[in-house]
């Protein structure tokens, strides 16, 4: 089976983490460790207040490791994740290898709660990038369309 690279972000509970944040993140190792994962980065990524409780939680820390795993076992990692009282959220994304040593290279060097999304810009765009509608007609056209629309505030009427 193909060994692929995953970024998981974890929403842990807040309180948790203050009192034994060294034994969360060995608890979360050791899963990954134990289906044969290996960790390429780990670290803390930021503490936040929630839009609404999560599990009786209005704060929550955010956690990220990026790792290589078999494929075939992302599920049952998740799995074994969605039980852990600690972790009250996870979001598990697939990196691309075209990303992969530029994301690598950013979550290890990068100390801003914005790192993961640095460097992630195509290297053929450029710096300046405008929309191309198109040329002749039919892009005037579909520019023209959207120009024009706005959404009436609630108290007016549609014309």
């Amino acid at each position: 089976m193909p060994i692929e690279i995953y970024e998981t972000l974890y929403m842990l509970d807040s309180t948790r983490f203050a009192a034994e944040g060294e034994a969360i993140k060995t608890q979360l190792h050791a899963t990954l460790e134990r289906y044969g994962g290996e960790i390429l980065v780990s670290r803390m990524w930021d503490d936040r207040k929630l839009l609404y409780p999560i599990r009786k939680q209005k704060k929550a820390t955010f956690y990220i490791i990026y790792y290589k795993l078999e494929s075939t076992k992302q599920i049952e990692i998740e799995r074994d994740y969605r039980i852990n009282e600690n972790v009250l959220r996870l979001l598990t994304s697939h990196i691309d290898p075209k990303w992969a040593d530029t994301m690598l290279e950013i979550a290890r060097n990068d100390t801003s709660p914005a790192f993961a999304h640095r460097g992630m810009t195509d290297d053929t765009a450029g710096d300046n990038v405008t929309p191309n509608f198109g040329e002749g007609t039919e892009g005037e056209a579909f520019a023209a369309a959207g120009a024009g629309r706005r959404r009436p505030p609630r108290d007016e009427k549609p014309e």
